[in-house]
């Protein structure tokens, strides 16, 4: 949860925007179901920055000014050699996506009493062989923090639009996600503090006939340093789950937290335990919650970097069941004096767990990608080429495979 993150407040907010450009993405749809589940998709609080989230230095666009804005373009044309995720009868095509995006920040240095951060990215998507999916998405979200000797509050919001083949429905979905919430942490002793937050997440899938969900977040923590490298202490999280597919799902979690930090070699995030839930039919389900984040840098341009999150959501096509996804992230990172390489592999297992009495039982859902990313500069740092290899397959209610390959060029102006 929210505690003493160890990027500043620049830095972090120039991560949560990377974030955000991300979920702009084609490849993001597929995983938009999950999406909801995320309670905090800003990374507000961020101990540990993820793959690839590590970008250079921008005080240059400053100059020192409290206050600034920051805008550009990215380009991009990926080839999907499945865009509906069908076992058979595969349909490949070429699309390109132009996303024009801007950027304030009232703080861009850090340390003042309040700030607050905008960002808005418009997407333009175009398909060579369905024209029919032609269209716009736009994504955008403001965070406002209030700084006190002790305290400090952020208030946050998130709209993101996303129109792609969901891997848990195989539909291809044209909705939304919105995201809103207050985060606090307070400062008891020198080496005690409290936090608490509350988060309200809504997906809409369009002209889909599959429902969307509401899940409200709330929490209440507090962390102890047990020394400089290490930091521990309990969440307790509460869930509400809401959706025409289920009616209400409810779940208390009670969390372990540690923080370990050693210089700026190892990161180490943990928020892991056990989960209760319940639904309208009051059987109960324990399972296992929680978030695992690794950051280490072997030297000073190899990185490794882990990750383990599971997210428990309705499910948007099948009446009566959850959909409890566990993911397991690995990337290996390499600089270089003008790129970055990274390669890695993402495995996701999404079980089906009833609530209710079902029409046929649902197994899981298991997927596996392996992906390699490049990235460099062109010219100068106001301009980057990016380009990706992915290939996916699928095992579950449809075995499907697919190649995604992408290229682009990204213009800071």
């Amino acid at each position: 949860m929210f505690h003493r993150p160890s990027l500043s407040p620049r830095k972090r907010w120039i991560t949560a925007a990377a974030c955000m450009a991300a979920l702009c993405g084609h490849a993001s749809a597929q995983n938009f179901t999950m999406r909801v589940a995320d309670s905090n998709p800003l990374n507000i609080g961020g101990f540990i920055p993820g793959a690839g989230e590590t970008l250079p230095d921008l005080s240059e666009l400053t100059d020192g000014i409290k206050g600034s804005a920051i805008y550009g373009l990215d380009t991009e044309a990926a080839y999907n050699s499945n865009l509906f995720l069908t076992e058979t009868k595969e349909e490949s095509d070429l699309s390109f996506f132009f996303t024009p995006w801007i950027r304030y920040i009232s703080d861009p240095e850090g340390g003042a009493p309040f700030s607050f951060n905008v960002n808005y990215n418009p997407v333009a998507r175009v398909y060579m062989e369905n024209s029919d999916l032609n269209g716009f998405d736009q994504t955008g979200d403001v965070m406002v923090t209030f700084r006190g000797g002790k305290t400090e509050i952020t208030l946050f919001g998130l709209y993101n639009e996303l129109s792609g083949t969901d891997r848990i429905t195989g539909d291809f979905v044209e909705g939304s996600l919105m995201t809103a919430g207050i985060r606090a942490a307070r400062q008891l002793a020198p080496r005690t503090s409290l936090n608490a937050g509350f988060s309200a997440a809504m997906s809409d899938y369009g002209n889909s006939t599959d429902e969307g969900s509401d899940i409200y977040t709330t929490y209440l923590g507090a962390m102890w340093d047990a020394s400089q490298k290490l930091s521990i202490g309990n969440t307790l999280r509460h869930t509400l789950s809401e959706s025409d597919n289920i009616g209400n799902y409810e779940a208390i979690a009670l969390l372990f937290e540690a923080r370990y930090k050693l210089g700026e070699r190892i990161l180490l995030s943990a928020s892991v335990g056990p989960e209760l839930g319940q639904g309208e039919d009051n059987d109960s389900t324990v399972r296992f919650t929680g978030d695992l984040n690794m950051r280490y840098a072997i030297n000073e341009r190899l990185t490794w970097v882990n990750s383990l999150r599971s997210a428990t959501v309705p499910s948007p096509d099948e009446t009566n069941y959850m959909v409890y996804d566990v993911r397991v992230a690995t990337t290996l990172e390499r600089q270089f004096v003008r790129g970055w390489l990274a390669t890695g592999l993402e495995y996701n297992l999404s079980a089906y767990e009833d609530v209710g009495t079902v029409a046929t039982n649902r197994g899981d859902e298991q997927n596996l990608s392996v992906f390699i990313t490049y990235r460099r500069n062109l010219l100068s740092e106001r301009v980057n080429f990016d380009s990706t290899v992915r290939y996916s397959f699928n095992d579950g209610l449809v075995d499907w495979d697919q190649w995604m390959v992408s290229m682009g060029v990204n213009v800071l102006f």
